[in-house]
């Protein structure tokens, strides 16, 4: 597919400008800071190495940063989604992020709502078309298109064409622009001058479906236990236009257009280690948040299949408790089962023309993900013989996963 339209860019502090294409994918991340001793060692090598002669510092220090950054933490919170230009779309997302890498998300879309689950989703990276078009035909309910999104500046690789003490916020910050010698999508760092970790970034993404500007802002948000704290992205604005083109028989199909993405960032929540954690299916949020099963206040009942860690015994054996039923009609009032239902009802999306995009930040060992927005294509991307819409069960919302232990017999 050709490339998107030459990008014209200027830039202002704290702004982001520009045209943009591509139906590129993007991500805030979570970090956390190194520890208070190691911040303070690192301020003083930039100080008495001198900083402002050499900028190349400022980059290596904000490398180092990256690189200590633990693994990141059992998380929840809240993702407002506002989207204008060619195409327009408004969300609201409950997040759940384990710390084994899997997540999932209730997505708000006016009345009905979803229940994203990466267990049981496909993430396709944007550049591999083939897979891309494999999922999308074998699997359309399940596929991702993603895009990594990559914070790391090399110093080998980057130039700082400029360094300066700026504001930020009424925060002074260490502003950096950089010119990359080799591959790579930081242009922008608005650095904390205590962490060396960015209070600010600005990313450039090009690919086959256009290119993108990403800037992402961090807050300091700490453990509940104290100490340690992390900086996780309070907003991201993304300026991107889209070219690319599909095949329908004979003739192509083109997709243009330019887009204005806003992500803000609420209500975080760093949740206990060593329990097993899950948004239930059958219990949408509606005007509060969504419970999370798993935590102590909560101990509902597991369902088949469910396996939770007690811990070790007195004599150093690991205790288990398996779930060995579902919940009941008298523990799940069929009010609610009925509400449950006509949020989360199949008809709410039809995947062969609403895709859900997301966007991959790698932190350390780590991956956060954030969703970006939902493409609408309008009509299928290629004939389907008649099917308007993958086959749905609409009790599926109800029904348990396939038990993970069986316990009798085959």
């Amino acid at each position: 597919m050709p490339p998107g339209q030459s990008v014209r860019r200027w830039r202002r502090q704290g702004s982001l400008y520009g045209y943009l294409g591509g139906v590129v994918l993007l991500l805030a991340g979570l970090v956390g800071l190194p520890s208070a001793d190691l911040a303070l060692a690192q301020a003083e090598l930039i100080s008495s190495r001198g900083s402002d002669q050499d900028p190349q510092l400022w980059l290596e220090r904000y490398n180092a940063a990256l690189k200590q950054l633990p693994p990141l933490p059992n998380l929840q919170y809240r993702q407002q989604v506002r989207v204008e230009g060619s195409q327009t779309f408004t969300a609201t997302l409950d997040v759940l992020r384990r710390r084994d890498g899997s997540w999932q998300a209730w997505v708000a879309e006016g009345d009905r709502v979803r229940l994203l689950d990466s267990r049981q989703l496909e993430a396709v990276n944007q550049s591999d078309l083939l897979r891309l078009y494999s999922v999308y035909v074998s699997r359309p309910e399940a596929l991702l298109p993603s895009v990594n999104f990559h914070l790391e500046a090399d110093p080998t690789r980057y130039h700082v064409f400029s360094s300066e003490r700026a504001d930020l916020a009424g925060s002074p910050v260490q502003h950096l622009r950089l010119e990359p010698l080799q591959e790579g999508q930081v242009r922008e760092l608005w650095l904390d001058p205590e962490s060396g970790l960015p209070r600010q970034v600005l990313l450039f993404l090009s690919g086959v479906w256009g290119q993108a500007y990403v800037l992402m802002g961090f807050t300091a948000v700490p453990a509940p236990e104290g100490g340690l704290r992390y900086w996780l992205p309070e907003s991201t604005r993304i300026n991107l236009s889209y070219g690319f083109w599909t095949l329908e028989g004979l003739t192509r199909r083109v997709f243009r257009g330019s887009l204005a993405i806003r992500h803000d960032y609420q209500d975080y929540r760093i949740l206990p280690e060593g329990v097993q954690l899950r948004f239930l299916p059958s219990q949408p949020p509606l005007d509060a948040p969504p419970v999370v099963a798993g935590l102590p206040e909560s101990t509902p009942q597991l369902e088949l299949g469910d396996v939770q860690v007690l811990g070790v015994d007195e004599q150093g054996n690991q205790q288990f408790r398996i779930g060995l039923g579902r919940r009941t009609a008298a523990e799940t009032p069929l009010e609610d089962r009925i509400a449950a239902f006509n949020l989360t009802r199949p008809a709410s999306r039809n995947a062969l023309t609403q895709i859900d995009t997301m966007a991959f930040l790698s932190l350390g060992s780590s991956q956060l993900p954030i969703y970006l927005f939902q493409f609408d294509t309008g009509r299928p991307l290629y004939p389907l013989q008649g099917v308007g819409q993958p086959r749905v069960d609409p009790n599926e919302v109800f029904d348990p996963r396939p038990p993970a232990i069986k316990l009798f017999g085959d």
